[in-house]
């Protein structure tokens, strides 16, 4: 299998550790790699990996980077046949990795990858996810992640970014601390950092609705940082959507379960708890949002951006019992 390394000097643990995978290189000469900081460098490195018929390519980045690697790949479809991926985490909160990535940020990994994929029976996994596709009123094209976030969600991401040199740099456990700021901040009643946005909201068939809400996300992942899952919704669709409606009751009692993605009785819509998997969302956003760590602002023009699937790709694992 034909396989090109996607590497992005700028993510965090790339930065600190510059020369860690030359060795890797060096030993698997047939493995084509490039640096790629932009995503004119990602378009320009998957088009030479499209040209020599590469059907895996290893990301060693973070979140930002998978999100325009993903991006080239479904806006401009460099590939006859989509490849494979294969994430090696080197950023900061590396949450698309820890749904499904290849494991620790280390140069073994990246070598066992390329030894196992010379094997006639590698013992690897591959696993499928829907790409979320973003339709905004303002862009000419697309843009497509993993995970959308908005309200308490672009505040959190806002605070990371501020403190990256202290919570920021603790990847998943600096998104804890933050998480359990907010949680501390409800528990004491204090408004800072959790000022509900107004979002209008439409899925399916229904009209836009127009409602306060302090938390609302939209993802294809199965976890999210730290193992969260909060999402409990039984029914079929790719894009994960769990929002907090203001006024929201009972949170204390129904969030543990939540969180570890198992429904609650006092998690109800009328209590402000929401949980479906859908087709497709439609936002009318005033503030900011998320994708994949990446902060947007807010859309220019008062119109419905459009969340769908945009089809599936898939991931390379290790197998259960490899280390």
């Amino acid at each position: 299998m034909p396989i090109g390394v996607l590497y992005n000097p700028l993510s965090g643990r790339n930065k600190r550790q510059p020369l860690l995978f030359q060795g890797v290189y060096a030993r698997h000469p047939e493995v084509q790699h490039a640096e790629v900081a932009t995503p004119v460098d990602i378009m320009k490195a998957l088009e030479v990996f499209a040209r020599n018929q590469v059907n895996l390519v290893v990301v060693i980045g973070g979140d930002g980077t998978i999100q325009a690697t993903v991006d080239v790949l479904f806006n401009y479809r460099p590939f006859s046949k989509m490849p494979s991926l294969a994430i090696i985490p080197a950023g900061t909160a590396n949450m698309i990795a820890g749904d499904v990535g290849l494991g620790k940020y280390e140069e073994a990994t990246l070598e066992r990858l390329l030894s196992l994929m010379k094997s006639s029976f590698p013992a690897i996994d591959v696993v499928n996810r829907s790409i979320l596709r973003i339709r905004l009123p303002s862009h000419e094209r697309p843009i497509h992640g993993m995970f959308f976030g908005a309200g308490a969600i672009y505040h959190g991401t806002q605070m990371g970014r501020e403190t990256k040199q202290t919570i920021g740099r603790l990847g998943e456990w600096g998104a804890g601390l933050i998480l359990a700021k907010f949680l501390l901040a409800l528990a004491t009643g204090s408004r800072k950092g959790l000022n509900p946005v107004t979002v209008g909201v439409s899925t399916g068939e229904s009209t836009i609705q127009h409602q306060e809400y302090l938390v609302l996300l939209v993802t294809t992942l199965d976890r999210l940082f730290l193992g969260m899952r909060p999402f409990w919704s039984s029914t079929a669709g790719p894009l994960r959507f769990t929002s907090l409606k203001v006024p929201y009751r009972y949170l204390w009692r129904a969030l543990p379960a939540l969180l570890r993605g198992n429904s609650h009785p006092l998690a109800t819509t009328t209590n402000g708890y929401v949980s479906e998997n859908l087709s497709e969302i439609r936002l009318i956003l005033k503030s900011g949002f998320v994708l994949d760590g990446e902060v947007h602002l807010p859309p220019q023009q008062e119109e419905p951006i459009i969340l769908e699937s945009a089809g599936e790709l898939s991931f390379v694992r290790f197998s259960s019992g490899v280390t």
